[in-house]
């Protein structure tokens, strides 16, 4: 294993993990392994206090490497990153171990849990190894909305935000503006006002084919004559139907378009929330709202706040000129291992991944992929490398784990 500066910080996490893993131990077994010039242990490292603890070691020892017995990544590895980053370490050149729900919630026996501990942190350690510092990009956000649905949820929505000067495309399927004409006179009025602004295209008798992106860059796919749309923000207007039984399902067609954003519904074919109190009209896709009857059926004073909770929900966080940070962690497919099966494009959510057929190879679009690995561990040529959980990382890593 190459030498390293290596720091390793095991943490107590207040009673958690220090009433059932001896920690001391495991700081003392890992400063013998070579490449580890530090093993300390900590009582509360994500607390403000072990934060500045941990900036100042790493300044301190010059480390290049860290590796952090604590909790779950889930929890608190961002946090972790950014100390790093206020170090001067490229944040990912840190590591960390989960002893405590995969060890100390789990393992009665102290020694056991100790023993089990130790070996996830040597394969942590030995990972580290083998990282390499990944570069952070950001791209700025596109102010512009799309808004699929054109009845009275999808034109209110498309006028507050046109109020604040957005850019707005609905994309409607049938041929006027309106949807069911159960209010015809609110149906007229409303579509007098979007004809009227020059901040709100409609296009008519079309639905998206693709959508790609995150927020902040979206792609949307309107047909092969159609130029591609891009927004920052999609809103889905497109109401819903009663079936046989009385019961309210989504609008014919709406599964289609949740299976392209990738969202999950519930058993009547309307999308999730984020949370059903605090964030009703967020999906669990950043940068996708629900208003009207595309969340359920609602009365016509429901769909109007709706609407208003949408446009006002993207007004705040889809800001003109905010940079949204792309993923470091993206694939890289190697022209000359690739074959051109394509394989990868089916098993890509993204979009991401496209095909060069002047050199019969595919490639990784980085601004749209989101390193979830799903084509490097498809690929049947081992043409593709999803970085930071490289075959040589996790070799390793296993390495460390059955010592």
């Amino acid at each position: 294993m190459p030498s390293t500066r290596t720091g390793v910080f095991v943490c107590s996490c207040g009673p958690n993990i220090g009433e059932r893993i001896d920690i001391e131990k495991i700081a003392e077994e890992v400063s013998t392994i070579e490449g580890v010039v530090l093993a300390e242990t900590h009582g509360l490292l994500c607390s403000p206090d072990g934060k500045k603890y941990l900036a100042l070691k790493i300044t301190e020892n010059k480390l290049e490497r860290v590796v952090i017995a604590a909790c779950s990544p889930r929890e608190h590895e961002v946090t972790f990153m950014k100390v790093c980053e206020t170090a001067g370490l490229n944040p990912f050149m840190m590591q960390m171990a989960n002893i405590r729900e995969q060890v100390a919630w789990v393992t009665p026996d102290r020694e056991s849990a100790t023993v089990k501990a130790l070996k996830l942190v040597r394969g942590a350690i030995n990972r580290t190894s083998r990282h390499k510092p990944l570069a952070k990009t950001s791209i700025v956000c596109n102010p512009e909305v799309a808004v699929i649905g054109g009845g009275v949820a999808g034109m209110s929505a498309a006028l507050i935000l046109a109020d604040a000067d957005r850019m707005i495309t609905i994309i409607d399927r049938s041929s006027s503006l309106g949807g069911y004409k159960d209010n015809e006179k609110l149906v007229e009025y409303l579509a007098e006002r979007v004809a009227g602004r020059s901040e709100i295209t409609v296009i008519s008798e079309c639905e998206p084919e693709e959508i790609v992106g995150f927020f902040g860059n979206f792609i949307i796919k309107l047909g092969e004559d159609s130029d591609e749309l891009r927004v920052g923000s999609i809103v889905l207007a497109t109401g819903c139907t009663v079936d046989e039984s009385g019961r309210a399902v989504a609008a014919e067609g709406f599964s289609e378009i949740t299976e392209m954003l990738r969202i999950s519904t519930d058993e009547n074919g309307f999308p999730n929330r984020e949370h059903n109190s605090l964030a009703p009209v967020s999906t669990l896709i950043d940068g996708i709202y629900v208003t009207g009857c595309a969340g359920g059926l609602c009365s016509l004073k429901e769909t109007i706040s709706r609407s208003e909770a949408v446009a006002g929900t993207i007004l705040s966080s889809l800001i003109p000129g905010r940079q949204v940070e792309t993923e470091p962690r993206t694939s890289v497919i190697s022209e000359t291992l690739c074959r051109g099966c394509r394989t990868c494009l089916e098993v890509c959510g993204y979009g991401a991944i496209s095909f060069l057929e002047e050199k019969l190879v595919c490639t990784v679009n980085s601004v749209l992929c989101k390193g979830c690995g799903n084509c490097a561990s498809a690929c049947p040529s081992g043409a593709i490398k999803a970085q930071h959980f490289t075959p040589d990382q996790i070799r390793y890593q296993m390495a460390g784990l059955l010592r």
